[in-house]
């Protein structure tokens, strides 16, 4: 992993170390300079403990968030190309079928290679110093049974290649490492892939019944050997396969003089992989194979999937960075208002106002040295356990092997230290502007009629960026960069106007509520005010930000409403009135604090309610009625091979077909292979998969249209048209909207702006032939089992040949259970190397796999409440102290222990639950634009109703504030054990 946001990790690396550089050197200069700062800043450290230990935990958060975000990326890097480099092996290009763009091309099933081709290589490797081998290898999915076990696979890849060749380039180990001796594997014998071995429970001696064009052959397993691509584990998650001799495979198959692809070792390895493949290349000119370096491309994908995950770690933790900076104001502010007086008499006696900087700047440089340190390290832990938990989603697929390395340590720390020192700079500086005199008698700060001058500097400042933003947001159409400046824009309006004397309140609020206003304007009213505009997952983190931020200045100015009401409520429990009225006037005294500590709970809520409504909406809407089509079983045959007539060979092999209501079939064809642009057009081809419907498919399919031709009366008209007419298509409805990184990406814009008729242009990119179909129809968007462009069986036929795989849907009675109807059908089906499973099964692991990466995102996010909790922690304890004789004058007049404790737990609970309310409000708003939006989710389909998840928001709320209460409960405790004379003469 090298890059994050596009940005060189060496770069950044270089850039942060320097900085650092500098910090160190202005703090070390100021304490040799000054050492009597030095220690005035150190000494306030080991006063408190359990003050210093919240505070450290909660500045290490920022540089938790880096170094677990920096080591997920590192980790799943690590794994995918770890992975894919044991799979791949000697294999460093692959002599493909291909045409045009080979960047994706791949061995496909029923393609199969000349043998001249592998002559021609061989002359190749004679004149090109950097090619080692040429090892040819046949290849085709097979049914197998070991008949020991029992146990049975329908779709093992048989794998033939010239042992002598394999030797060459180190030949196969067993699973302890020993070589196999190849030459002595018989006509008979077999080496056993580990996954096939597991799936099988195979074990060496056993005899395997193979079922080859229906035709069973038994063989021996001679050897057990780790998975790789000549083992039959081609692509990660395979179930393996079984390795012969490609003499014997030939036989086997009826395929003399073919190979399915050419495995190409370099002496050089990855260093050699490009020069190679060039080489090739130009050999093979003039013909439809192609060279494709699978190992480096692996290595790249796993580059891409490492930074792809940091990035959006990054992003998902940017909620709680935030909330930590917002920490460190809040601690400065604290700890500020508690040396008052000391801060008034030192300035008094002589100390300029850097000074007092400094002496923050300090103080905080000794908190975030070790702060650092532990959330750079805790961070580890963190990535560890996300990674574990990523196992679990995608273990069936490869293993994630947890790895961390330095750099990303010393990134994290870095980076960590640099945002904190500036953070800590910038709160020193604001708490340091203070009257020498009112900071002397400990009296609040005079309170001016209109703003300073510096708040007129910073709205000017503001408005002439706001207005930059929104320009530039305009002409590039960046919805990021626009919002931005449309938010700023009233903010720093408001700040102008202060200055000329406009009364705050009022100011403040409106300006706040134009804000919320503009964020929770419907995506369709957006879109025809300010024309249409490219966003992305910043949105989101941007949209929190500013909405939070516009909800706390609004709640900080108009806090006395909300004390009022509860006011109100406290005198119907006179009994508890004089409780509540602690509680209420502490907030209303400090809104800035106040403020501060419900921007942080408003963050974290915000960001846990949006991701899981949105979670909710896309299970109701992609896992509900409609996404199965009607159909409960799904059967695919891998090949190409169709099954001439299926319920007879399911009522042959004592399947009960009269469970069956209906059934149809289609003939698939994966992205990897199928190339499609609108025709008539130079566009570059997209990769698309493509389906050739039969007639009892389209009779029985239940996907409704959500746009049609006007040419056909109804969904069923259109589907049997296409069934009947190769000229004709439907499309799935994925290619309305354009996925940024998905590599299968058809978007067809055309079809958004009112339905017409569209030409679409497909090609076989093996081969090379092409053909041209009229979409009349987009399927509903909630049919989530139906993807791709959907033909006629003829269609696929004459453009492609002979399909990569033949499936099959069956609808079964209300009564029947669809897995066990499966497990019967591939029993029945297993000479044909079928493979069955429940629909519903089938679109569980889908969603199954979705809910689990956010709920890692969700934890991710929570880590932020870690923050809020210490802020409160920080907060409570600092109120013991701050208000120590206010406490003991209470007491004085007769206010009992339980009514102290309770006031200031009554307290917590009021600003815990405001940041509570407040970030589950916007949440929730935020992901009704999001889910109802235009373009996204339910924005297209009619009669949907906003789903929202009460039961997880009211989980996440009742946590925070049960967890909130119980760290405001210690000092609440400690209040009301205040002793009355030490209170009253406490100074």
């Amino acid at each position: 992993m090298n890059e994050i946001f596009g940005v060189s990790l060496a770069l950044v690396l270089r850039i942060l170390l320097v900085a650092f550089g500098v910090i160190l050197a202005l703090t070390l200069g100021l304490w040799i300079w000054r050492p009597v700062l030095g220690r005035m800043a150190l000494r306030n450290i080991p006063r408190r403990p359990i003050q210093t230990a919240l505070i450290v935990i909660g500045l290490m958060l920022s540089t938790l968030i880096f170094s677990a975000s920096l080591t997920t990326g590192t980790t799943l890097q690590h794994s995918i190309t770890g992975q894919v480099l044991r799979l791949a092996g000697p294999a460093d290009e692959l002599v493909v079928q291909a045409s045009g763009d080979a960047r994706f091309a791949g061995p496909q099933p029923g393609v199969y290679l000349p043998s001249e081709l592998v002559d021609r290589l061989d002359a190749l490797q004679a004149s090109e110093p950097r090619l080692r081998a040429v090892i040819p290898v046949l290849w085709q999915p097979v049914a197998v049974i070991d008949l020991r076990t029992k146990q049975s696979e329908p779709a093992l890849n048989l794998i033939g290649v010239p042992l002598d060749r394999l030797a060459q380039v180190g030949g196969l180990t067993d699973r302890d490492g020993r070589a196999i001796d190849l030459g002595t594997l018989g006509d008979d014998e077999v080496v056993l892939g580990q996954e096939a071995a597991k799936r099988l429970d195979a074990e060496v001696g056993d005899r395997l019944q193979v079922v080859i064009q229906g035709r069973p052959v038994e063989l021996r397993v001679a050897a057990v050997a780790p998975d790789s691509f000549f083992t039959g584990t081609l692509n990660v998650g395979d179930a393996g396969g079984l390795t012969v001799s490609l003499a014997r495979a030939q036989e086997l198959l009826g395929l003399a003089d073919r190979v399915s692809f050419v495995a190409l070792n370099n002496r050089g390895g990855l260093a050699d992989s490009q020069a190679v493949t060039d080489a090739v290349n130009a050999a093979l000119e003039g013909t439809p194979y192609r060279a494709v370096a699978v190992k480096q491309r692996a290595v790249e994908q796993a580059e891409r999937a490492g930074e792809t995950f940091t990035n959006l770690f990054l992003l998902s933790g940017l909620f709680s960075v935030a909330a930590g900076i917002l920490l460190i104001f809040l601690i400065f502010a604290l700890l500020a208002a508690e040396r008052k007086t000391e801060m008034g008499t030192m300035r008094a006696l002589g100390m300029k106002r850097w000074h007092l900087v400094a002496l923050f700047a300090l103080e905080g440089m000794g908190y975030n040295l070790v702060a650092a340190a532990v959330g750079a390290v805790a961070g580890v832990a963190v990535a560890f356990t996300i990674a574990g938990f990523m196992g679990q989603l995608v273990g069936e697929f490869f293993t994630i092997e947890p790895t961390w390395r330095p750099r990303d340590l010393v990134l994290a720390y870095l980076l960590g230290v640099v945002v904190t020192f500036v953070t800590v700079v910038i709160a020193a500086w604001r708490v340091s502007r203070l009257n020498i005199v009112t900071a002397i008698r400990d009296l609040p700060e005079p309170r001016l009629p209109r703003a300073s001058r510096r708040w007129l500097i910073a709205g000017l400042a503001g408005l002439l960026l706001g207005g930059g933003l929104t320009w530039l947001g305009l002409r590039e159409e960046s919805l990021a960069w626009f919002a931005l400046g449309v938010s700023l824009l009233p903010l720093s309006a408001a700040a102008v106007l202060r200055r000329f004397g406009v009364p705050a309140r009022p100011l403040y609020s409106v300006a706040s509520l134009i804000v919320l206003a503009y964020w929770l304007l419907p995506d369709r009213w957006h879109e025809r005010l300010f024309g249409p505009m490219s966003s992305g997952f910043v949105m989101f983190v941007l949209s929190g930000l500013m909405m939070v931020a516009a909800l706390t200045v609004f709640l900080v100015w108009n806090i006395e409403v909300a004390v009022g009401l509860v006011g109100r409520l406290g005198r119907a429990f006179r009994r508890w009135l004089p409780a509540v009225r602690i509680a209420i006037a502490y907030p209303m005294a400090a809104r800035g604090r106040t403020g501060l500590t419900v921007a942080m709970f408003s963050l974290i809520l915000f960001a846990l309610v949006v991701m899981s409504t949105i979670y909710a909406n896309v299970v109701a809407l992609f896992a509900g009625p409609l996404a199965s089509a009607g159909w409960d079983v799904e059967v695919t045959v891998v090949g190409g091979r169709a099954i001439p007539d299926l319920e007879g060979v399911l009522k042959e092999g004592g399947v009960d077909v009269s469970a069956i209501v209906a059934s149809g079939g289609t003939m698939s064809v994966p992205w990897t292979r199928a190339d499609v642009r609108v025709a008539g057009t130079e566009k570059e081809w997209a990769r698309y998969p493509v389906r050739g419907i039969d007639g009892d498919f389209a009779s029985a399919v239940e996907a409704p249209l959500q746009l049609r031709s006007p040419d056909y009366a109804t969904d069923r008209e259109a589907w049997e048209a296409v069934a009947r007419d190769p000229s004709l298509a439907i499309v799935d409805a994925n290619v309305l909207q354009q996925r940024g990184g998905d590599p299968a990406n058809l978007y067809l814009p055309e079809l958004r702006e009112g339905f017409r008729p569209l030409e679409l242009e497909i090609r076989d990119n093996t081969s090379g032939q092409s053909g041209t179909v009229r979409v009349i129809g987009v399927i509903d968007g909630r049919v989530s089992s139906l993807q791709g462009v959907f033909v006629a069986e003829q269609a696929v036929s004459t453009i492609f040949g002979r399909p990569t795989t033949v499936d099959y849907y069956v609808r079964l009675t209300d009564a029947a259970d669809a897995r066990s109807f499966a497990r019967a059908v591939e029993a029945a089906l297993l000479p044909y190397g079928a493979q069955a499973e429940a629909t519903a099964d089938l679109i569980g692991r889908a969603t199954g796999i979705i809910r689990g990466f956010i709920r890692i995102i969700q934890g991710f996010m929570a880590l932020g409440l870690v923050v809020g909790i210490a802020a409160l922690g920080v907060v409570s304890y600092r109120a013991v102290i701050e208000r120590r004789q206010q406490i003991g004058a209470l007491r004085a007049i007769g206010y009992r222990r339980t009514m102290v404790a309770l006031g200031f737990l009554l307290e917590s609970a009021l600003v815990t639950s405001a940041g509570i309310a407040g970030g589950t409000a916007l949440g929730v708003f935020l992901a009704r634009n999001v889910v109802t939006g235009q373009e996204d989710l339910a924005g297209r389909f009619e009669q949907f109703s906003l789903v929202i998840p009460w039961g997880q928001l009211a989980l996440f709320a009742g946590l925070a504030l049960g967890i909130a209460l119980l760290m405001a409960y210690a000092p609440a405790r400690q209040a009301s054990r205040v002793s009355i004379v030490e209170a009253l003469r406490y100074e």
